[in-house]
């Protein structure tokens, strides 16, 4: 009997919390969450964030430079 291979596209997503630079670029991140934690999206999503870049002004109008936001990370494992 042939097996047929699994081929649905599988979501990993860690959510990491990082403090928006004054140039909208992210430091000091720290992974708060990762599903399925035993294939280290955590890890994979820290090693992103230096490249990642943000608007500097939030929805009430503030600048966001100095604070802390959360930032989900999605991957298609196929």
């Amino acid at each position: 009997m042939t097996q047929i291979k699994d081929t649905t596209p599988q979501i990993a997503e860690a959510i990491l919390s990082c403090m928006v630079k004054r140039d909208g670029g992210l430091t000091a991140c720290s992974v708060q969450s990762e599903t399925p934690a035993e294939l280290g999206v955590g890890q994979a999503a820290l090693s992103m964030a230096s490249q990642f870049q943000v608007d500097l002004m939030g929805p009430d109008g503030k600048s966001r430079a100095g604070s802390f936001i959360d930032v989900p990370v999605r991957i298609r494992i196929r």
